[in-house]
């Protein structure tokens, strides 16, 4: 399969794999690809989270079949949470972008910088940052050669102490410095953090290239306390031509739970979900002439 281009994919819906299942294996890679083809959706986000087990070959089968993208993400193991352990973090990133680009994706996005869960009880130092800053610099000239772009994600406090806000994402990626590295916001994280939601998509400007529509609870998107007018208003007034993820965690990996804090169903079945909140999300978009 041929790689598709952020370009190419302007404003796609689609859907992170953990609307469906907690493990991209055989199973719940035939789970997610159909069902995200039956509703109409353009791409699978997948979760990067064990790049050993990853099964390749039954995943390419499955996006050729059914001519659904995918786009990968990731938070980074215990073991190579960057401001410690950048040579590990470099390492994962590398082996990331490399399955990726085997993928036909263009795209890898997330928490590229940290361990989701590692906190510090302290604010990050220059140090870390710079030290993020240099990685993810290698890292996106490993990307370049790949023909992958990255993304940088803002994430809520609770998870990481690390790139909160976009503000600090856009300073993070005046630091990196390369062409192929983009921000990545998500609704449910600047419900936390940011004190609005448009303000924070125009700062960021042509430098948001991935967005996760996320409810206030990660349950379905217009369901919540999300200001869905403000995040679309401001897509808008950017010329928004990234894509569009759905989130939504109805099943949780292990490997992340303690960080997102799922302890009870946001929703009971992940196709209602997906049906009703891309509906909404869908008529929210036309709305406002996304």
């Amino acid at each position: 399969m041929g790689q598709r281009s952020l370009a190419e994919s302007a404003s796609a819906f689609g859907a992170h794999a953990f609307v469906w299942t907690a493990r991209w294996d055989p199973e719940g890679a035939e789970r997610a690809i159909t069902a995200a083809s039956a509703h109409g959706l353009g791409f699978v986000e997948i979760p990067l989270l064990d790049l050993d087990g990853f099964p390749r070959e039954q995943t390419r089968a499955l996006v050729a079949k059914h001519g659904v993208s995918v786009t990968t993400s990731l938070g980074l193991p215990a073991d190579c949470h960057m401001p410690l352990h950048p040579d590990q973090a470099l390492a994962y990133l590398a082996g990331a972008i490399e399955l990726t680009a085997e993928l036909g994706s263009d795209t890898l996005t997330g928490a590229l910088y940290t361990h989701l869960g590692t906190l510090t009880r302290k604010p990050p130092t220059d140090e870390e940052v710079s030290t993020c800053a240099s990685t993810l610099k290698a890292a996106a000239r490993i990307a370049q050669q790949a023909s992958v772009s990255l993304g940088i994600e803002a994430i809520n406090r609770y998870e990481t102490y690390l790139n909160n806000t976009a503000a600090q994402v856009a300073e993070m990626l005046d630091r990196i410095d390369e062409p192929n590295v983009f921000a990545h916001l998500d609704t449910y994280h600047m419900n936390i953090e940011e004190k609005g939601f448009r303000g924070p998509i125009e700062l960021l400007g042509d430098r948001l290239r991935y967005i996760h529509l996320s409810e206030s609870d990660r349950g379905t998107p217009g369901s919540g306390n999300v200001h869905w007018d403000d995040v679309f208003a401001g897509l808008r007034a950017i010329g928004y031509r990234g894509r569009l993820a759905m989130e939504s965690f109805v099943a949780v990996n292990e490997a992340i739970i303690g960080a997102t804090a799922i302890w009870r169903q946001v929703a009971e079945d992940p196709d209602v979900l997906v049906r009703d909140g891309l509906a909404f999300l869908r008529a929210e978009s036309e709305r406002h002439g996304l």
